[in-house]
């Protein structure tokens, strides 16, 4: 991911680069490859896509960490095996997307999804499988990982260097910069209306990438332009094609 940001910061593009949030919002899907293909065909520089781990240790791309609503099941993903969510939902694995971004020379952000009182020894597992998978197809190069528990962030860091990663942060710190140094990230993501220009600022110039996250709201959309970050994700990405 690191080379796409680096290419689009110097190219002196003003417009952020625009995610395809899970995949798109279309007539597949949603974390489906089909979703993912065709949210690149809407123009999406990058697909953000959402990594679970299976009770069966499979990496899984699914995005409700509660199966009930997707599924009809009880429980959550690592309380069940591929195989069983499969039997209700159509899931890809982590390697099965990684393998087909390969061939199409897809860009990913990897939501690490959590609810750490419930996923973190999961999580903390997780890291392992997913850097292994990311390296042996050869994608390292085109994925970020990101998250909001820092400590297996942490850990996936503990394993492999050179995997880049984002932090999500729902709160305003007191030295933004200070707090991704500390964690040698590479993108600082949080809510749009939590950023102030001068933040964005002192991120940039420190070498940093700013993320507005999921944006809906064309208000919040105009805001991540002014400030400006230099991505976020959208359920329909074709809208910014002609922008």
């Amino acid at each position: 991911m690191r080379n796409l940001l680096e290419t689009h910061r110097r190219s002196g593009d003003g417009f952020p680069l625009v995610g395809g949030h899970r995949g798109c919002s279309c007539q597949y899907q949603e974390n489906s490859l089909e979703a993912m293909a065709e949210g690149l065909r809407r123009g999406a520089s990058y697909l953000e896509i959402d990594i679970q781990l299976t009770k069966d240790d499979v990496p899984i791309v699914f995005h409700d960490i509660d199966v009930r609503e997707k599924t009809g099941m009880q429980g959550l993903v690592q309380d069940h095996t591929l195989q069983e969510m499969r039997k209700t939902f159509q899931v890809p694995t982590l390697r099965e997307a990684m393998q087909w971004g390969r061939k199409n020379h897809a860009y990913f952000a990897l939501e690490l999804k959590s609810l750490p009182y419930k996923t973190h020894e999961q999580n903390m597992r997780l890291v392992s499988y997913l850097d292994g998978i990311v390296r042996e197809e050869g994608m390292l190069e085109q994925v970020e990982a990101f998250g909001l528990d820092f400590q297996v962030l942490q850990k996936l860091h503990a394993i492999d260097k050179q995997f880049d990663i984002g932090l999500i942060v729902p709160f305003v710190p007191a030295d933004p910069v200070r707090l991704m140094k500390e964690m040698d990230a590479l993108v600082y993501l949080t809510y749009v209306n939590e950023l102030t220009p001068d933040m964005v600022h002192d991120l940039q110039k420190a070498g940093y990438y700013v993320s507005g996250a999921i944006l809906r709201d064309k208000d919040l959309i105009d805001y991540a332009v002014s400030i400006p970050t230099d991505m976020f994700e959208h359920d329909h990405p074709e809208e910014f094609q002609n922008r």
